[in-house]
């Protein structure tokens, strides 16, 4: 069973942990990572647009079935969100990224009508894209497409703020 650690939206630690699909309760925020994948061959910020690894959740998901979306998911209890960043892109898509390339994008949080949310870590990184495909867990990912940044920000707005969406502007003039 995978545990979570409950904070509060200002991002201290209630000292609660949980399993990680218990209801929350008012007030309670737990941890969440996505990890936006530029493609190594994209080109250079401002030389054009870049290339995104991007994924459709599995049609059986809770959240989003179907979707395409950044890789990403809870932040375990004790672990660092950069510690889950490598983890959830290792477990999604068995791709191993070097630690010196994943750097936090931005950081945001997600209210929820319920009083609950997310406090949520967006990492970014430059991906070579593995010769002979993608390996990903059909559990979580349905299929994997390599997107330009436009169709991606089109597929991820649905689900999105615009403050998120700006943020995820910003990191395809940087990365």
């Amino acid at each position: 069973m995978e545990y979570i650690d409950i904070y509060n939206r200002d991002g201290s630690l209630t000292g609660v942990t949980r399993p990680k699909h218990n209801p929350k309760k008012a007030g309670e925020y737990y941890r969440h990572v996505l990890i936006i994948m530029k493609t190594s061959d994209s080109p250079a910020p401002g030389e054009g647009e870049g290339k995104y690894i991007v994924q459709q959740r599995s049609l059986k998901a809770k959240y989003y079935a179907g979707k395409w979306d950044m890789t990403g998911g809870a932040v375990m209890a004790g672990e660092t969100p950069e510690t889950a960043a490598f983890r959830e892109v290792k477990e999604e898509l068995d791709i191993t990224i070097p630690t010196e390339s994943m750097q936090l994008g931005f950081e945001s949080i997600v209210d929820w009508d319920d009083g609950t949310g997310l406090l949520v870590s967006v990492f970014m990184c430059r991906v070579d894209v593995p010769a002979d495909g993608f390996n990903y867990d059909p559990r979580e990912v349905n299929d994997v497409k390599i997107m330009p940044f436009h169709e991606f920000l089109n597929h991820v707005s649905d689900h999105n703020d615009e403050e998120f969406c700006n943020n995820l502007r910003e990191i395809e003039k940087k990365l």
